[in-house]
């Protein structure tokens, strides 16, 4: 019994509980004059590092994202480790209308020690003017520098990734720890 209140009480977002429901946050919108080109599927071997983008369909081929795969970080596929020749396929599935993404399949086993990492991008079709929706933020720079990387650890539970941060200027870059549904947002 002991074991199973010290479980319900662990978080890696500080609220103390297993996470929040998705109308607790308040993502990051995105102008959608030029989508991502969404599904997008990424094939390499297990002990490569590779680097995919994902690119909006403006003329200038605006990075949404980067996902950065270092060589197993990928370790298992269907319960199964893989060889190091293995070849890898990953999926993304791209929300519309914000910087929401599913990454997958969810039988991937990622590397603890050496997960991939994403970097996402906001310079020119993110929409700050979303502060407004909660009393938290005073401004767009304060919701911008408020901004992280969460993910669905189980349905309508999100907590913060335990690495989110701020590389450069609108961006938010994180360690995936394993497939799934990942957001930019803040508490409301």
């Amino acid at each position: 019994m002991v074991l199973v209140g010290l479980f319900a009480c662990s978080s890696t977002d500080g609220s103390g509980s297993f996470g929040v429901p998705r109308k607790a946050l308040l993502a990051l919108a995105r102008f959608d004059s030029a989508n991502p080109s969404s599904p997008a599927t990424f094939v390499f071997k297990k002990n490569e590092l590779k680097t995919f983008p994902i690119r909006h369909t403006d003329a200038n081929q605006s990075l949404f994202a980067e996902f950065t795969f270092t060589p197993s970080s990928v370790l298992s596929r269907n319960d199964t480790i893989l060889a190091d020749t293995s070849t890898v396929v990953v999926t993304v599935s791209i929300a519309p209308g914000s910087y929401e993404f599913v990454l997958g399949p969810a039988t991937l086993g990622f590397n603890l020690a050496g997960e991939p990492v994403v970097t996402l991008y906001y310079p020119r079709y993110g929409n700050l003017a979303v502060f407004d929706s909660s009393p938290q933020y005073a401004s767009a720079a304060a919701f911008e520098q408020a901004l992280a990387l969460w993910y669905e650890r189980a349905p309508d539970a999100w907590v913060r990734t335990r690495n989110s941060a701020h590389p450069g200027a609108s961006q938010v870059a994180s360690a995936l720890s394993a497939p799934g549904h990942y957001l930019i947002a803040v508490p409301k």
